[in-house]
């Protein structure tokens, strides 16, 4: 066993095959997907692949959507133009208001999303999400009145809603199983993107601008991305998962040869992939409204997965992550940093850290498994939060503490968008299976919206009343978020996402989640012994 073969997939639990003789012995947690690679690995620039990249890429732009929000919101707030064209001052109920409407207006949007993209599929639900942004967008960029604007952010925020819930399934049902973790990863970190853009526009516009344009042309420059959602997205091929659920095989089973097999319906991944959708579909044939949200808790087995969903939105904004992202301007002014322009510019350059942060993450996922970013991530969150805090309580007897306050808002960035911001939502979609996908998405943005609401709201309030203090909060809340990840969230990769499905049958899912499997495989793909990981034998599985 002295010769080595890599291979084109990595998990978090598997380890590279040894060859023998014509054989190869792996580790893995899905003996099924690790065979059918092993027997036709996939060809990362083949025609397919480069075209699934393209399509993938016009669906990340949705998620930049809520970045470009977080970033404006948290700058104009800032602006002198902006606060005297409302009447508004950077902290306190009357921003919180402004803020959270926005987060409203996605919770309006959730009997629509299960509607749409369940009943007319996952593009139109991105296409119709993209033109009511427009609309939103026009009435905010054109708001003379308070009302005007709020309800310009409303309208803004249901569009917004609609689209992204359905373009995380979208991804993640058309993302290649061998690099899932990191295809669909990629989806939630161009939210930084979105962030960038619009730190960088404020950035811009407050310096060149001593009017409301300085504040108005980044929030009509809000609609740019989405425009461009809006049109591509008409010419991209259907989710294949949603096509089977509609009986509509023979198009989904040539999607995944194009895109997955290169061209070859018989290749194993496709085949894998294929067989398995088909028999799950069957397997739930029954049918059940669009508005009927009973499945979703009605066995052990869904009412875990629902909880690893509740789980991922809570986490994902009560972390301390909101406190950044929103009010940044304004802990840097709490830390004595007192010139506008560089308030700005500190808000504009920390998304460079966390989009570079959020790709290696992303890049790790199918590597070191979904669990160990998650806890490494928040850990060191929680490490730089404490930092935070007790430079920020000390900044005013030492001046120079200031950078330490700096240093650490960065820092805290780098580890939770290493660590968190690619499974927001390609966590949450792993955990749901294809007929519970779209319902459980607009579950996902429903908790994720009202976690924010609370959140963002009581930020505002916090960051008035009580400043640094607020921070203490977060430091207990993030400890409590690692014991629950560890003791409960189960490990999704390596596995398609219909293998998930006996996981989450399992008596104790994270403990099956993360149980290897030895097999020995030969050059076709066809597993010739398999054992668990405490070295009992198990059937062997039919040939690939």
């Amino acid at each position: 066993m002295d010769k080595k073969e890599d291979m084109t997939i990595h998990d978090d639990l598997g380890e590279k095959p040894e060859v023998v003789g014509k054989t190869k012995e792996m580790n893995t947690t899905s003996a099924a997907l690790a065979a059918a690679i092993a027997a036709e690995p996939p060809q990362l620039l083949s025609p397919g692949m480069l075209k699934l990249y393209a399509i993938m890429s016009v669906g990340y732009l949705v998620s930049t959507m809520n970045g470009f929000d977080g970033s404006l919101m948290g700058a104009i707030n800032d602006m002198t133009t902006y606060q005297q064209t409302f009447g508004l001052s950077s902290a306190g109920s009357s921003a919180g208001i402004v803020f959270i409407v926005y987060n409203l207006g996605q919770i309006a949007a959730f009997p629509f999303c299960p509607f749409l993209a369940d009943g007319y599929g996952r593009r139109w639900c991105i296409f119709i999400g993209c033109v009511i942004v427009l609309a939103g967008t026009a009435i905010q960029g054109a708001s003379h009145t308070q009302p005007m604007f709020i309800g310009g952010r409303f309208v803004l925020g249901l569009g917004a809603s609609i689209a992204s819930a359905a373009a995380p399934a979208y991804t993640v049902e058309l993302a290649h199983p061998a690099y899932r973790g990191f295809m669909a990863g990629m989806y939630n970190n161009f939210w930084w993107i979105g962030n960038i853009l619009a730190g960088w526009t404020t950035y811009g516009t407050n310096l060149n601008f001593d009017n409301a344009w300085a504040w108005r042309i980044p929030t009509i420059l809000q609609c740019a991305l989405p425009s461009i959602v809006m049109v591509m997205i008409l010419f991209f091929p259907e989710s294949p998962r949603w096509l089977i659920a509609q009986d509509r095989t023979e198009e989904a089973l040539a999607i995944f040869a194009k895109y997955h097999g290169n061209g070859n319906p018989d290749s194993p991944v496709v085949q894998l992939q294929y067989r398995e959708i088909v028999e799950e579909r069957e397997a739930m044939r029954d049918d059940n409204s669009w508005w009927d949200f009973r499945e979703l808790v009605n066995t052990r087995s869904a009412r875990y997965r629902l909880s690893m969903v509740v789980m991922m939105a809570f986490f994902g904004q009560w972390s301390g992550n909101n406190v950044v992202s929103y009010f940044m301007p304004a802990m840097v002014k709490e830390a004595g940093i007192t010139d506008g322009n560089t308030r700005l510019l500190l808000n504009a350059i920390n998304p460079l850290f966390g989009l570079l942060a959020s790709i290696f993450g992303a890049y790790m996922l199918d590597r070191v498994g979904r669990r160990f970013m998650m806890l490494a991530g928040l850990t060191g969150a929680l490490f730089f939060y404490i930092l935070l805090t007790a430079f920020t309580a000390e900044v005013k007897n030492n001046a120079s503490l200031s950078y330490g306050v700096i240093a650490s808002i960065y820092l805290f960035g780098i580890f939770f968008a290493a660590g968190f911001t690619p499974l927001q939502t390609l966590y949450s979609m792993e955990c749901l299976t294809n007929r519970t996908r779209a319902k459980g998405s607009g579950i996902n943005f429903l908790f994720l919206n009202i976690a924010m609401i609370v959140n963002t709201y009581g930020i505002a309030v916090g960051m008035e009343a009580i400043q640094w203090k607020l921070y203490l909060v977060y430091i207990g809340w993030i400890t409590i978020e690692i014991a629950i990840i560890y003791f409960f969230a189960v490990e999704t990769a390596g596995k398609t996402l219909e293998e998930l499905g006996g996981i989450f049958e399992a008596p104790n899912p994270r403990k099956a989640s993360t149980q290897k499997t030895r097999i020995e495989v030969d050059e076709a793909g066809n597993i010739l012994s398999m054992s668990s990981g405490d070295g009992r034998v198990r059937d062997s599985e039919r040939a690939i």
